[in-house]
């Protein structure tokens, strides 16, 4: 019963835990994901039913607690995540000017080009918009902060094609179970 109790406490504790974090990462980075020109990514379809906005927002979540976790700079971490894809441009069309090469090569310093011009962004958190497309970027991250957003963007990216797939697939089967008089 003592481990039963004990478990239910720390059951609590995390979720109580979860939700501090979640109240902080808002406070923190509210004001720049009110920004108007931030506000633009919700124009933009990203990965399958996922906006820009959306995925940055959920790159920027898991920046902010992986870091704060291993207690590395979360704040840098979840403004540069929230911006790491500010291109402002549905990049499922974009062709490239003279000179540009293909969009996962260029739009990182495009979206720093965009962070910069509505926020002040610190050597730390423009190495983390501007690599973390390594190694596409061919140019390694300077911090370590930015090799977490290397991976939390890959994880996010496919979460979101995985999920556009899925609910396919439950679509199509609740279809057929309908057409078999099972729903």
């Amino acid at each position: 019963m003592e481990y039963l109790n004990k478990r239910v406490e720390y059951i609590k504790n995390k979720h109580t835990n979860r939700d501090k974090d979640k109240e902080e990462f808002v406070k923190m980075i509210g004001y720049v994901a009110n920004h108007e020109k931030v506000k633009e990514m919700k124009n933009y379809n990203h990965h399958s039913y996922t906006n820009c906005f959306e995925h940055s927002m959920h790159v920027s979540y898991y920046n902010y607690i992986i870091c704060k976790k291993l207690g590395w700079d979360a704040k840098a971490s979840a403004k540069a995540g929230l911006l790491h894809d500010m291109f402002l441009y549905d990049w499922h069309g974009y062709k490239p000017q003279n000179g540009e090469r293909l969009h996962g090569f260029e739009h990182p310093l495009k979206s720093l080009k965009n962070a910069r011009s509505c926020f002040n962004i610190t050597e730390k958190e423009g190495d983390i918009i501007s690599k973390h497309m390594f190694p596409l970027t061919i140019t390694p991250p300077k911090y370590k902060e930015t090799y977490v957003i290397i991976m939390t963007d890959k994880f996010c990216s496919a979460c979101e094609v995985m999920d556009r797939f899925l609910n396919k697939k439950a679509r199509v089967r609740n279809k057929n179970l309908k057409a078999m008089g099972r729903k």
